[in-house]
């Protein structure tokens, strides 16, 4: 019998921000704004008048810590610019900031004039000090620090179940079933879940913008998963999107579950909370794996940890939501709560059928057909579990699915820009609320020409891993570790994108296409593999002694002859085709030649990438 999980309950009170050495956020009694703050302030200050700024600082009395404090920021701001750290956008904010910076003056004690000091400097320091902090904090603590301590606390919880799932060879969602028929264990998470959240959510409150400096400062390529709680179980997302990214960034499942299993952890919660918990565990020899830079990493987005962040999500998709439900029904709405007024009037199918004018885009779920009378049944049905969703109302789920699905996708864009990488969506359904999102965004692209290609790349290996590259799934992840660790990455990246430039340029909104040509520079790439094992073959052949065309004729009796030395069989295969065989010194020669060949070719990308599909 699977043990009690009571002692969660004392296990997660403790704080985990005083299990680890966290930098302190003020300095000199200042708090420091962040460095986006600090950066918009510069750029604000950069208009004004220098001279403005000295006649108004002039008439201000300071104390003297307060100039103990901009002296010291005068002196970091000197420290970077003769470490030469200092970039300007163009000449105009150079020439205007060495103004400034000539008009500083120092008193008699060696502490700087705050009346010296115009706006642009003030902003500056700020920024540096900013920088600073945000150099410290990634100082004191890495993200493999971070991996540490969280999948620590996840098998200090979940590891003797995890350890029962290896051992019997079960999925993820196999031993959320088992322990879901459990009572006593079931009884016990639902009283233990909701400090556990408070305790992972207060975990990630007080180190995700350390990591979140550590991945936006890197400058490696990025995928942030989206879309959905966390991968499936049944798909390693290294498998696929690591095989063209550097480092996917993978969301916290509980923290992404935390509201729900907060307000009402029912069995049917319960149940998925442990399926991705013990997914996310099956992720940690990855994660922590010696390999830089670091090929996955389970980062919460910011909206996930934080209640604020999550509200503030809604209200930043509004235009989007509303944007969505005008072309579903071709008519405009000015507010969400307008659009819900509208909703819930439409209490039948019928009803929505009627005043639906794009039905293509009423798509609850991919799998459930393009019908939308299928999928409002089908909504009804299946979403009748769900917290709040067994409502008979049918525009109360086209109203839900609404201002979830947007802002999801909204999500989806702003992690991916806060880690300054792109998004990995794998799941269909979200992945069209997506591209729709863009499409209502009016097209508007903040991403880079990198970005948008380690997109088509990344969305093309997740969709095709279901269609035409259905061994990608089998890819085991220790073959994108070996590949990395050999650093084949950049080659087997070029191998992948070939083309797909080109195509981005014709129609950057054209996945399908770019797809295509990736299915197919993969399909060119192991049809050459195939080619140099025949080739290689047919040479090992030869050096023995062993004409391939001749041996399709002669079959076993030349190659036993060849192989074995044996002289019998050697004169009764010579008379069928073989070659005679080559001298002791011309076989070690060879040998030597074709075996560099072989390794070479068996540590290349494409036979570290194939060599397991040999096997399936």
């Amino acid at each position: 019998m699977a043990p009690s999980l009571s002692h969660l309950r004392s296990q997660t009170r403790t704080p985990l921000r005083e299990r680890l050495s966290l930098p302190e956020e003020e300095v000199g009694g200042f708090r420091l704004p962040s460095p986006r703050a600090a950066a918009c302030i510069y750029r604000l200050v950069s208009f004004q008048s220098p001279l403005r700024n000295h006649k108004s600082m002039s008439s201000r009395e300071y104390t003297e810590a307060e100039v103990q404090d901009l002296t010291d920021r005068v002196f970091l701001l000197k420290e970077q610019l003769e470490a030469g750290k200092m970039r300007f956008a163009n000449q105009e904010l150079a020439d205007g900031f060495r103004r400034s910076y000539e008009a500083i003056r120092l008193r008699s004690d060696g502490k700087v004039d705050p009346s010296s000091l115009d706006g642009r400097i003030r902003a500056m320091t700020l920024a540096v000090i900013a920088m600073k902090q945000r150099d410290d904090a990634k100082k004191a603590l890495s993200l493999a620090r971070i991996q540490e301590e969280y999948f620590k606390f996840l098998f200090r919880e979940f590891g003797w179940l995890y350890d029962q799932m290896k051992k019997a060879k079960a999925t993820p969602a196999d031993a959320a079933e088992v322990v879901s028929r459990q009572d006593n264990v079931m009884q016990n998470l639902a009283e233990a879940l909701p400090e556990m959240v408070d305790a992972v959510r207060e975990f990630w409150l007080s180190v995700s913008e350390t990591a979140g400096y550590h991945l936006q400062d890197s400058q490696q390529l990025k995928a942030v998963f989206a879309g959905d709680i966390f991968p499936a179980h049944w798909e390693n997302a290294v498998s696929t999107a690591g095989l063209y990214v550097d480092t996917i960034i993978l969301p916290c499942p509980i923290t992404r579950l935390g509201p729900i299993l907060k307000a009402a952890p029912s069995a049917h919660l319960i149940k998925v909370f442990i399926k991705h918990a013990l997914t996310a565990m099956t992720y940690r020899d990855i994660a922590l794996a010696d390999v830089d830079p670091p090929i996955a990493m389970i980062v919460p987005n910011t909206d996930d940890a934080d209640d604020n962040d999550r509200s503030g999500l809604i209200v930043r998709a509004t235009p989007a939501i509303c944007a969505h439900a005008r072309y579903l029904f071709n008519r405009a709405f000015e507010s969400i709560e307008e659009l819900q007024e509208f909703c819930l009037r439409l209490e039948t199918i019928d009803q929505v059928m009627k005043v639906l004018k794009s039905p293509e885009r009423l798509i609850f779920s991919a799998d459930w057909g393009t019908d939308p009378r299928q999928q409002l049944e089908m909504a009804l049905k299946e979403n009748a579990s769900l917290l709040g969703m067994n409502e008979p109302n049918v525009g109360y789920h086209v109203f839900t699915s609404a201002i979830g699905r947007m802002p999801q996708a909204l999500g989806a864009q702003e992690a991916a820009q806060h880690f300054r990488g792109s998004p990995f969506i794998n799941a269909e359904t979200s992945w069209l609320h997506y591209t729709w999102l863009l499409e209502y965004q009016g097209g508007l692209r903040d991403d880079d020409l990198t970005t948008r290609h380690s997109m088509h790349v990344v969305r093309a290996l997740a969709a095709e891993t279901h269609n035409n590259l259905e061994w990608l799934g089998n890819v085991p992840p220790e073959t994108v570790i070996e590949i990395r660790r050999r650093g084949l990455a950049d080659e087997l990246r070029e191998l992948l994108a070939e083309g797909v430039s080109n195509l981005i340029d014709i129609n950057p909104d054209n996945y399908f296409r770019t797809a295509d040509q990736i299915v197919d520079n993969l399909d060119t790439a192991f049809r050459r593999h195939q080619a140099a094992l025949r080739e290689a073959r047919n040479k090992k052949l030869k050096l023995y002694g062993i004409d391939v065309a001749a041996c399709t004729a002669t079959g076993a009796v030349a190659v036993a002859a060849a192989l074995t030395g044996n002289v019998a069989l050697g004169a009764i295969s010579g008379a069928l085709g073989v070659v005679g065989l080559p001298n002791l010194k011309d076989i070690k020669t060879k040998f030597k030649q074709i075996a560099a060949e072989e390794k070479a070719r068996r540590e290349s990308p494409t036979g570290i990438l194939f060599r397991h599909v040999n096997r399936h």
